[in-house]
Formats: structure tokens, C-alpha cells, sequence
């Protein structure tokens, strides 16, 4: 509704994570670097956390991006809350193959003759676990760590990812044998404020805009409202730029944005 008036050519901050607008702060760099690392060098186990909105999964989209041109198979499952028996079909069913058996023993080597297929093809395969905080039952985690005792000639045939919220960090650390596999951590912080400017510059730069359109007052003011969290910037920034439309404003300012938090409350 606003594209034209603003003189862009996409919506820039969309509510949707878009890994072809992915601003890398130096932590979001820091994150991808990391989980990029860990699956390279096969360390079993990496756990990205951090707040809802703070860029978890921008970043695991651009690993799954950055990872795709090589030889790797990747597999996301994103509702893990789960038993034993039905995460193992959970997972052989992302992965294509028949889940279907009441036998434990035969799903999981179902799942290791796909990870051995894989490996024997030159694929190295990839599990992520999207918001792994809502996994309740210890049995569910401990079948995870399972996973990593499929390997051949001293290497892990699959390289978990748990992706999560900050209760996964206590559920983590009450379980010391899957704490010690995991061999990469990071957690994502809030952008700062010179974070911030970056971020709406780029994402502005990305979708065609050729003039400054926020003020830097009303920058801090989003900022402040917004504690810097992604998510929270983005639902800012698009309900500003709407304000501004109806508005008829040549620039997004303090006021506009003001007006813009008021609505989204």
C-alpha cells in the first residue's frame, strides 16, 4: 500500500523471516559463523537460543542458504514436542522415507541406513530442531543424544541444531550427558542502538529506498520501544511507514512513530 509512496520496491520489514534481507550484525554473524563451523567440522551438536524476535531464525535460513551449494542434506523439523517413537517418524518422515512400524528398533535403522546412504553418496545430513524449548520429556532429549551414536569411521553421520528460546538453556544444562555433545553454543542478543540504525538502513538499501526516510529522533524512539529485538523493529517500522503514508509525511518522524506504537498496542 505504501511501496510506491516511499519510493521502494518491497515491503522492507516484513514479519516473515527473508534470508535475501539478512542484515549480519556482528552476534547474527557470529551465529551463522558458528553453526556454519559446527556442522563443517561434524561436532554432533550446536544449540542457537535467544528471545522471541532476536533473528534465530533469519540466521538458521541463512545457514540453510549458505549450506545447500555444498554437499549437505538438511532437514528442519519445527514442532518437536514430541515422544520417543514419534520424533523418530517425525524425522523419517522429513526425510522421505517409511515411518510406519511399531518398532522402535526398526524405525532407527530405517533412519541410520538413510544417514548411511547419505554419507556413502558424499552427503553429510543436518537435523534441525526449531524451537526445542517446547520439548517436555527428558526421554525426547535423551533420544536426540541417541542419535549421535550412529557414526562411521569416527564420524557423527548427522549434525543436530537446537534452536530454541532461553528456557532451552536450563532444560540443556539439567541434562549433563547432552550438554557435554554439545560442542558449539551462542545465544543471540538484542541489536544496540548503532545496530539498529544499521539494520533499518540496510533493510531500507535492500528494497530500493534512495533517501533517508526515519529521523534519528524517531530511531531512538523506536529503539527504545523495541529494546532492539528484530521482530519488534520490523512490526515498528511497517506500522510507521503506513502512519506516514496516511499521514502524507515526507519523513518518518518521533511523532509518526509514536503514533505507530500506540496502534500496535
Amino acid at each position: 500500500m505504501y511501496l510506491e509512496y516511499w519510493g521502494l520496491k518491497k515491503t522492507p520489514f516484513g514479519n516473515v523471516p527473508d534470508s535475501n534481507i539478512f542484515y549480519e550484525s556482528p552476534q547474527h554473524e557470529e551465529a551463522l559463523f558458528r553453526l556454519l563451523f559446527a556442522v563443517k567440522h561434524r561436532k554432533g551438536v550446536a544449540m542457537l537460543t535467544g528471545e522471541v524476535g532476536c533473528g534465530k531464525t533469519t540466521v538458521s535460513r541463512a545457514f540453510i542458504h549458505r549450506i545447500s551449494i555444498e554437499n549437505y542434506e538438511v532437514h528442519t523439523l519445527t514442532n518437536p514436542a514430541l515422544d520417543p517413537m514419534d520424533l523418530i517418524r517425525a524425522i523419517l518422515m522429513n526425510f522421505g522415507e517409511d515411518a510406519e512400524s511399531d518398532s522402535k528398533s526398526i524405525l532407527l535403522t530405517r533412519l541410520q541406513n538413510r544417514l548411511g546412504r547419505n554419507a556413502e553418496q558424499g552427503l553429510s545430513t543436518v537435523l534441525m530442531i526449531d524451537e526445542a524449548h517446547v520439548i517436555s520429556e527428558r526421554a525426547t532429549f535423551e533420544e536426540l543424544r541417541m542419535l549421535l551414536n550412529m557414526q562411521l569411521e569416527n564420524q557423527f553421520l548427522i549434525t543436530l541444531i537446537l534452536i530454541g528460546q532461553p528456557p532451552l538453556l536450563e532444560k540443556i544444562a539439567a541434562m549433563q550427558p547432552l550438554n557435554e555433545r554439545i560442542g558449539i553454543k551462542y545465544h543471540l542478543e538484542p541489536l544496540d542502538f548503532v545496530n539498529t540504525i544499521r539494520y533499518l538502513m540496510f533493510r531500507l538499501r535492500r528494497v530500493g529506498a534512495e533517501r533517508g526516510i526515519f529521523t534519528k529522533d524517531s530511531v531512538k524512539a523506536l529503539y527504545d520501544y523495541s529494546s532492539g529485538i528484530p521482530l519488534r523493529i520490523n512490526n515498528i517500522c511497517d506500522r510507521s511507514l503506513l502512519v506516514g503514508f496516511m499521514r502524507k509525511a515526507n519523513v518518518v518522524n518521533k511523532s509518526i512513530v509514536a503514533e505507530a506504537i500506540e496502534d500496535l498496542k
